[in-house]
Protein backbone atom coordinates (compact mmCIF):
# COMPACT_ATOMS: atom_id res chain seq x y z
CA UNK A 1 0.00 0.00 0.00
CA UNK A 2 1.40 3.40 -0.94
CA UNK A 3 -0.43 7.00 -0.72
CA UNK A 4 2.63 8.91 -1.25
CA UNK A 5 4.01 8.96 2.62
CA UNK A 6 6.91 7.57 3.97
CA UNK A 7 6.77 4.16 6.21
CA UNK A 8 6.36 5.93 9.49
CA UNK A 9 3.65 8.03 8.38
CA UNK A 10 1.87 5.59 6.37
CA UNK A 11 1.83 3.10 9.82
CA UNK A 12 0.23 6.36 11.24
CA UNK A 13 -2.16 6.88 8.97
CA UNK A 14 -3.27 3.86 8.84
CA UNK A 15 -3.28 3.48 13.06
CA UNK A 16 -5.34 6.99 12.49
CA UNK A 17 -8.05 5.62 10.27
CA UNK A 18 -9.05 2.77 12.61
CA UNK A 19 -8.67 4.69 15.24
CA UNK A 20 -10.83 7.38 13.79
CA UNK A 21 -13.16 4.40 12.60
CA UNK A 22 -13.51 2.70 16.34
CA UNK A 23 -14.25 6.13 18.08
CA UNK A 24 -17.18 6.62 15.63
CA UNK A 25 -18.50 3.84 14.83
CA UNK A 26 -21.99 3.80 17.20
CA UNK A 27 -21.97 6.96 14.62
CA UNK A 28 -21.50 5.36 11.83
CA UNK A 29 -23.85 2.36 12.52
CA UNK A 30 -21.22 0.59 10.77
CA UNK A 31 -18.61 -2.27 10.87
CA UNK A 32 -16.55 -0.69 8.11
CA UNK A 33 -13.60 -1.54 9.24
CA UNK A 34 -12.67 -4.73 11.32
CA UNK A 35 -8.81 -4.16 12.29
CA UNK A 36 -5.57 -3.22 10.58
CA UNK A 37 -2.35 -5.08 10.47
CA UNK A 38 1.22 -3.78 11.07
CA UNK A 39 3.44 -6.50 11.34
CA UNK A 40 7.13 -7.14 9.25
CA UNK A 41 6.32 -5.95 6.25
CA UNK A 42 2.45 -6.28 6.21
CA UNK A 43 0.42 -3.22 6.55
CA UNK A 44 -3.20 -4.09 5.28
CA UNK A 45 -6.38 -2.74 6.21
CA UNK A 46 -8.94 -5.06 7.60
CA UNK A 47 -12.61 -4.85 5.86
CA UNK A 48 -15.87 -6.60 6.97
CA UNK A 49 -16.57 -9.12 3.78
CA UNK A 50 -18.47 -6.91 1.25
CA UNK A 51 -20.23 -10.40 -0.37
CA UNK A 52 -21.90 -8.53 -3.43
CA UNK A 53 -18.71 -7.44 -4.53
CA UNK A 54 -17.72 -3.09 -5.59
CA UNK A 55 -21.01 -1.11 -6.98
CA UNK A 56 -20.19 -1.01 -10.37
CA UNK A 57 -20.96 -4.27 -10.85
CA UNK A 58 -24.66 -3.79 -10.19
CA UNK A 59 -25.33 -0.01 -11.93
CA UNK A 60 -27.27 -1.75 -15.17
CA UNK A 61 -28.96 -4.12 -12.60
CA UNK A 62 -32.64 -3.42 -12.97
CA UNK A 63 -32.86 -5.67 -9.57
CA UNK A 64 -31.12 -2.72 -8.00
CA UNK A 65 -34.59 -0.55 -7.55
CA UNK A 66 -34.53 3.48 -6.45
CA UNK A 67 -34.84 2.77 -3.48
CA UNK A 68 -31.65 0.85 -2.89
CA UNK A 69 -30.13 3.25 -4.73
CA UNK A 70 -30.95 6.25 -2.69
CA UNK A 71 -29.89 4.00 0.26
CA UNK A 72 -26.65 3.43 -0.91
CA UNK A 73 -25.89 6.75 -1.62
CA UNK A 74 -26.47 7.80 1.65
CA UNK A 75 -24.53 5.12 2.72
CA UNK A 76 -21.31 6.44 1.31
CA UNK A 77 -22.57 10.06 1.70
CA UNK A 78 -22.19 9.24 5.48
CA UNK A 79 -19.50 7.52 5.34
CA UNK A 80 -17.55 10.60 3.69
CA UNK A 81 -19.66 12.98 5.59
CA UNK A 82 -17.17 11.06 8.21
CA UNK A 83 -14.19 11.45 7.13
CA UNK A 84 -14.11 14.81 6.14
CA UNK A 85 -14.75 15.89 9.88
CA UNK A 86 -18.26 15.45 10.50
CA UNK A 87 -17.90 13.26 13.51
CA UNK A 88 -16.34 16.42 15.09
CA UNK A 89 -13.15 14.84 15.86
CA UNK A 90 -9.43 16.75 15.12
CA UNK A 91 -8.81 15.23 11.52
CA UNK A 92 -10.33 15.20 7.91
CA UNK A 93 -9.41 12.13 5.14
CA UNK A 94 -9.56 13.27 1.51
CA UNK A 95 -10.08 10.36 -0.18
CA UNK A 96 -9.12 11.10 -3.09
CA UNK A 97 -10.14 8.13 -5.12
CA UNK A 98 -13.88 7.73 -5.33
CA UNK A 99 -15.71 5.85 -7.47
CA UNK A 100 -18.24 2.73 -7.72
CA UNK A 101 -15.12 0.67 -8.25
CA UNK A 102 -14.44 1.26 -4.40
CA UNK A 103 -17.69 1.12 -3.01
CA UNK A 104 -18.09 -2.53 -1.85
CA UNK A 105 -21.61 -3.73 -0.84
CA UNK A 106 -22.41 -6.55 1.96
CA UNK A 107 -25.62 -8.96 1.55
CA UNK A 108 -28.09 -6.94 2.46
CA UNK A 109 -27.02 -3.77 0.18
CA UNK A 110 -25.15 -1.84 2.88
CA UNK A 111 -22.15 0.41 1.32
CA UNK A 112 -19.29 0.70 2.37
CA UNK A 113 -16.85 3.09 1.16
CA UNK A 114 -13.01 1.06 0.44
CA UNK A 115 -9.55 1.96 -1.02
CA UNK A 116 -7.65 4.08 0.93
CA UNK A 117 -4.15 3.86 -0.72
CA UNK A 118 -4.67 6.95 -1.95
CA UNK A 119 -6.01 9.10 0.89
CA UNK A 120 -4.53 12.34 2.50
CA UNK A 121 -5.01 13.26 6.09
CA UNK A 122 -4.98 16.57 8.02
CA UNK A 123 -5.99 18.25 11.15
CA UNK A 124 -9.21 19.84 10.90
CA UNK A 125 -7.17 22.98 12.55
CA UNK A 126 -4.60 23.18 9.85
CA UNK A 127 -4.18 27.01 8.30
CA UNK A 128 -5.17 25.61 5.10
CA UNK A 129 -8.18 24.23 3.56
CA UNK A 130 -5.66 22.60 0.51
CA UNK A 131 -3.17 20.59 -0.29
CA UNK A 132 -0.80 21.03 -3.06
CA UNK A 133 -0.23 17.72 -4.78
CA UNK A 134 0.47 15.71 -7.95
CA UNK A 135 -3.17 14.88 -9.54
CA UNK A 136 -3.84 11.25 -8.58
CA UNK A 137 -6.93 9.59 -8.56
CA UNK A 138 -9.38 7.87 -11.69
CA UNK A 139 -9.76 9.65 -15.52
CA UNK A 140 -13.39 10.61 -15.14
CA UNK A 141 -14.17 10.87 -11.34
CA UNK A 142 -10.74 13.05 -10.99
CA UNK A 143 -12.19 16.88 -10.14
CA UNK A 144 -11.02 18.70 -13.22
CA UNK A 145 -9.44 21.53 -10.65
CA UNK A 146 -7.45 19.62 -9.27
CA UNK A 147 -6.05 17.56 -12.07
CA UNK A 148 -5.30 21.17 -14.20
CA UNK A 149 -3.63 23.25 -10.68
CA UNK A 150 -2.93 20.08 -8.41
CA UNK A 151 -4.52 21.79 -5.26
CA UNK A 152 -6.80 19.48 -3.34
CA UNK A 153 -9.74 20.23 -1.06
CA UNK A 154 -12.24 17.98 0.19
CA UNK A 155 -14.75 19.50 -2.57
CA UNK A 156 -12.34 17.05 -4.92
CA UNK A 157 -14.32 13.96 -3.14
CA UNK A 158 -17.58 16.07 -3.90
CA UNK A 159 -17.00 16.10 -7.37
CA UNK A 160 -16.11 12.50 -7.56
CA UNK A 161 -19.19 11.69 -5.24
CA UNK A 162 -21.21 13.69 -8.35
CA UNK A 163 -19.85 11.00 -10.78
CA UNK A 164 -21.20 8.23 -8.98
CA UNK A 165 -24.04 9.58 -7.88
CA UNK A 166 -25.29 10.34 -11.81
CA UNK A 167 -23.73 6.61 -12.54
CA UNK A 168 -26.29 5.07 -10.09
CA UNK A 169 -29.06 7.86 -11.99
CA UNK A 170 -28.02 6.48 -15.24
CA UNK A 171 -27.87 3.04 -14.63
CA UNK A 172 -24.22 3.11 -16.36
CA UNK A 173 -20.13 3.87 -15.29
CA UNK A 174 -18.14 6.59 -16.33
CA UNK A 175 -16.11 3.68 -18.08
CA UNK A 176 -18.21 2.42 -20.39
CA UNK A 177 -19.79 5.73 -21.51
CA UNK A 178 -16.24 6.53 -22.03
CA UNK A 179 -15.34 2.96 -24.37
CA UNK A 180 -18.41 3.37 -26.41
CA UNK A 181 -18.54 7.44 -27.08
CA UNK A 182 -15.40 8.18 -26.66
CA UNK A 183 -16.62 10.68 -23.71
CA UNK A 184 -16.57 10.65 -20.22
CA UNK A 185 -20.12 10.29 -18.16
CA UNK A 186 -19.99 14.05 -17.13
CA UNK A 187 -20.26 15.37 -20.85
CA UNK A 188 -23.34 12.98 -21.51
CA UNK A 189 -24.76 14.90 -18.34
CA UNK A 190 -23.68 18.49 -19.09
CA UNK A 191 -25.48 18.01 -22.13
CA UNK A 192 -28.61 17.18 -21.33
CA UNK A 193 -29.35 19.24 -18.91
CA UNK A 194 -27.63 22.54 -20.57
CA UNK A 195 -30.30 21.40 -23.15
CA UNK A 196 -33.30 20.90 -20.39
CA UNK A 197 -33.66 17.38 -21.05
CA UNK A 198 -31.89 16.03 -17.98
CA UNK A 199 -34.66 13.28 -17.62
CA UNK A 200 -33.59 11.35 -20.54
CA UNK A 201 -30.15 10.77 -18.23
CA UNK A 202 -32.33 8.23 -16.08
CA UNK A 203 -31.79 4.64 -16.18
CA UNK A 204 -34.97 3.54 -18.14
CA UNK A 205 -35.45 -0.46 -16.17
CA UNK A 206 -36.35 2.45 -12.88
CA UNK A 207 -37.43 5.46 -14.49
CA UNK A 208 -41.59 4.54 -13.71
CA UNK A 209 -40.60 3.77 -9.65
CA UNK A 210 -39.46 7.17 -9.52
CA UNK A 211 -41.81 9.95 -7.45
CA UNK A 212 -40.77 12.84 -9.69
CA UNK A 213 -39.76 15.15 -6.85
CA UNK A 214 -37.57 12.24 -5.14
CA UNK A 215 -36.03 12.74 -8.75
CA UNK A 216 -35.82 15.91 -8.83
CA UNK A 217 -34.20 16.31 -5.81
CA UNK A 218 -31.55 13.77 -6.47
CA UNK A 219 -30.85 15.44 -9.80
CA UNK A 220 -30.46 18.99 -8.48
CA UNK A 221 -27.70 18.19 -5.41
CA UNK A 222 -26.11 15.66 -7.93
CA UNK A 223 -25.26 18.46 -10.69
CA UNK A 224 -24.06 20.78 -7.82
CA UNK A 225 -21.12 18.34 -6.58
CA UNK A 226 -19.99 18.59 -10.22
CA UNK A 227 -19.85 22.37 -10.68
CA UNK A 228 -16.66 23.97 -11.91
CA UNK A 229 -16.00 26.30 -8.77
CA UNK A 230 -15.24 23.72 -5.93
CA UNK A 231 -16.58 26.70 -3.89
CA UNK A 232 -20.08 26.10 -5.18
CA UNK A 233 -20.26 22.64 -4.33
CA UNK A 234 -22.44 21.26 -1.57
CA UNK A 235 -20.69 19.96 1.82
CA UNK A 236 -21.00 16.47 2.49
CA UNK A 237 -23.90 17.39 5.17
CA UNK A 238 -26.06 19.31 2.26
CA UNK A 239 -25.29 16.02 0.38
CA UNK A 240 -26.55 13.32 3.20
CA UNK A 241 -29.43 15.84 4.14
CA UNK A 242 -30.88 16.01 0.29
CA UNK A 243 -30.12 12.35 -0.37
CA UNK A 244 -32.21 11.81 2.70
CA UNK A 245 -34.66 14.18 1.18
CA UNK A 246 -35.16 11.92 -1.76
CA UNK A 247 -35.28 8.93 -0.33
CA UNK A 248 -38.28 10.39 2.30
CA UNK A 249 -40.08 11.95 -0.78
CA UNK A 250 -40.16 8.18 -2.43
CA UNK A 251 -41.45 6.17 0.26
CA UNK A 252 -43.89 8.49 1.49
CA UNK A 253 -44.94 8.98 -2.28
CA UNK A 254 -45.59 4.22 -1.97
CA UNK A 255 -47.80 4.90 0.76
Amino acid sequence: MTIGLGEEDLVKFIKEIFKMVMDLKPLLQSDWIRGYCDENDEKVIVYEYASRGSLDRYLNDSSLTWVKRLNICIDVARALDFLHGGGGKQAKVIHRDIKSDNILLNHDWKAKLADFRLSLISPLTHETDYVIDHACGTLGYLDPGYRKSGFLTIESDIYSFGVVLFEMLCGRSTFITHKHEGHYLLDFIRNKFDKGKQDEVVFKQIREQMEPKSLTTFQKIAYRCLHHEREERPTTKEVLMQLKKALALQVSSSK
